[in-house]
């Protein structure tokens, strides 16, 4: 296996056990060692066929600027599942260097070094039985005997800490490599205030995109979680500012009421700033359910329509223009 080793990545966390230590941000030095199979990228030349050095530096620091975590042990943790969320990853090695902790002695460092692997064996199947529901339906793929069922899913980005745009750039890359899922449609970027939140709420950043996937409505779900912990989102609080938030907006067009995952969205019709790139996606979008309708039709009548703008066509390409 090859390796590709990420140094000394950078970023300000309140992580830690003492009361200073979650109310002041310290400095965290994180070190990544990734076993990755770079057979295919050496003879191609082209980045989709090895792993994105800027993108994985981009999930430590949301990792380490997201939610508070008492050791570092579990900012390790987080730090390799959110590294493994690249499929060609098959192992890391992760350190986080804790400089400046608060010891009461002169010392030099303190570090933490975890090794994980990915959930999934070299052939796309399962290794263990404890992995997400998402990796379950990534080892239907791999039996050849019986095709899986293709569906269409509406996926609602949003987020308004840290960078937004490459927050969101990352979560469209990880949800594309996810076995069993390809990304058919990306939207332009939108701004939109943070509308039923406090007054001095940062804006958010928006996007939609659209996807074929092979995992059923709840195996996706449980990928779109694991993805938004990986950037450190808690749903703990659900009106707050997020680092990230996935939605599942349409599903194959379903209609379910189930209260963990109510398809489509129960809120979609009036949020601008899903209708608004949905529309750009497609003209002629239909969002079903009683609430449901055109696309375009319920933009009009969205309450937040005016609070809503578009910032950028070429952000994925990592433009803002």
């Amino acid at each position: 296996m090859d390796i590709i080793t990420l140094t000394g990545v950078e970023a300000r966390g309140t992580h830690g056990v003492l009361d200073q230590e979650k109310e002041s941000a310290q400095t965290f030095l994180v070190d990544a060692v990734m076993e990755v199979d770079l057979n295919q990228a050496c003879r191609s030349d082209n980045l989709v066929d090895t792993v994105s050095y800027a993108q994985i530096a981009s999930r430590i620091v949301s990792v380490v600027e997201g939610e508070h975590v008492d050791l570092i042990e579990r900012l390790a943790q987080k730090i390799a599942d959110s590294i493994l969320l690249s499929y060609r990853i098959r192992r890391v090695t992760v350190t986080v260097h804790k400089p400046q902790a608060p010891l009461g002695l002169p010392f030099a460092d303190v570090s933490v070094t975890i090794v994980r692997d990915s959930p999934l064996s070299d052939d796309g199947s399962q290794k263990d039985l404890s992995v997400s529901k998402a990796s379950q339906a990534a080892a239907k793929i791999s039996d050849t005997t019986q095709a899986p069922a293709v569906h269409h899913a509406v996926i609602s980005l949003g987020a308004n800490m840290g960078n937004t745009a490459d927050t969101l750039r990352s979560a469209v890359v990880s949800l594309d490599a996810i076995p069993g899922n390809q990304v058919t449609g990306i939207s332009p970027l939108y701004r939109s205030k943070a509308w039923g939140m406090p007054e001095g709420t940062p804006d958010f950043s928006n996007a939609l995109v659209q996807l074929d996937t092979s995992l059923e409505a709840e195996e996706l779900l449980s990928s779109l979680h694991m993805i938004e912990a990986a950037h450190g989102r808690s749903h703990k609080v659900h009106w707050d500012s997020r680092p990230l938030d996935l939605d599942i907006i349409d599903f194959d067009g379903r209609l379910d009421p189930d209260p963990h995952l109510t398809l489509p969205h129960p809120r979609a019709w009036q949020r601008a700033f899903v209708l608004a790139p949905w529309l750009d996606l497609d003209p002629h979008a239909v969002l079903p359910g009683n609430h449901g309708g055109a696309v375009a039709d319920l933009l009009k009548k969205a309450p937040d329509k005016d609070v809503v703008e578009k910032t950028s066509d070429k952000w994925i390409l990592g433009g803002l223009v």
